[in-house]
């Protein structure tokens, strides 16, 4: 009887201490939900995605609560509060102030500007995912590094598809970093990059993402461009891969880890400036 007791007041006090919080993430324009956006804690593979009605609920009970915990997404400046002060407060709604946008409309000159496709566009070997609705590379973001000494327009993201047999759609969201010290750094997005993946969206074994009608540039310097599963299925989904390519690679808000063994083959469609002759 004893026992009994001691076991149910321990379970009482592990109830009582539980620190799982739920809470909603949305935009600050119109309070719309933001779905498929991490809450994660800064430095640490933990964390959580909210749902297509923005909400979420993540177990803190166990983290040092001198962390911070974070959500950050294209488009949105990032959100950051000391994990003890997240628990303590009231209202566990995570407000996103949206990016206003800088970029001043560029009109293409033809003359000045050409079609270019950069990236990994390889179609042999296998990057993959297996699910029964749980798995360890969910929600593992990988960012693929570009060199850029020129003005350029990104126009498509493509990635080449080696399998798709899931039991529902799968959910990419897309980001482009700015490059610090070597590894992705701060997102330049001022608008959410998220995209549907059915079967009828992969055309002779590549999904394009059109971005054509966004205003995303990068002038005179190194970006990364990455991609997400942000959603759970069953079944096998997988990227084609090339071998001694390098990829980052991070789970929520982890530190980048550079990988040189093989990498997704993530590619872009570029408009980027003609080199300058020289008059003779």
């Amino acid at each position: 009887m004893k026992t009994k007791l001691i076991f149910f007041l321990l379970l009482i006090f592990s109830i009582s201490n539980s620190q799982i919080i739920s809470g909603r993430i949305i935009s600050s324009e119109g309070n719309q939900a933001i779905p498929y956006a991490r809450i994660g804690v800064i430095g640490q593979n933990i964390g959580e995605v909210s749902n297509e009605t923005g909400h979420f609920k993540i177990d803190l009970t166990t983290i040092d609560k001198t962390k911070k915990i974070t959500v950050q997404l294209g488009g949105f400046t990032s959100y950051e509060q000391n994990i003890k002060d997240f628990i303590s407060s009231n209202d566990h709604t995570i407000v996103m102030k949206e990016k206003v946008s800088e970029i001043a409309e560029v009109i293409i000159n033809p003359k000045k500007y050409e079609n270019k496709n950069l990236g990994v566009n390889s179609k042999k070997m296998y990057y993959g995912f297996g699910s029964n609705g749980i798995t360890a590379n969910k929600y593992r973001e990988f960012a693929i590094p570009f060199s850029n000494k020129k003005k350029l327009k990104i126009e498509k993201i493509k990635i080449n598809i080696a399998e798709f047999e899931t039991d529902q759609p799968i959910i990419l969201n897309f980001n482009i970093y700015s490059n610090k010290n070597k590894q992705p750094g701060e997102s330049i997005l001022v608008e959410n990059l998220t995209a549907e993946l059915t079967k009828d969206k992969i055309v002779d074994g590549t999904f394009t993402f059109d971005l054509k009608d966004k205003s995303i540039w990068v002038d005179k310097e190194d970006f990364y461009v990455s991609v997400q599963v942000m959603s759970g299925f069953k079944g096998r989904f997988g990227f084609n891969a090339a071998l001694l390519k390098t990829v980052f690679e991070r789970s929520f808000y982890n530190n980048w880890e550079k990988v040189s063994i093989g990498s997704p083959a993530i590619n872009i469609d570029v408009k980027i400036e003609r080199e300058k002759r020289s008059k003779t």
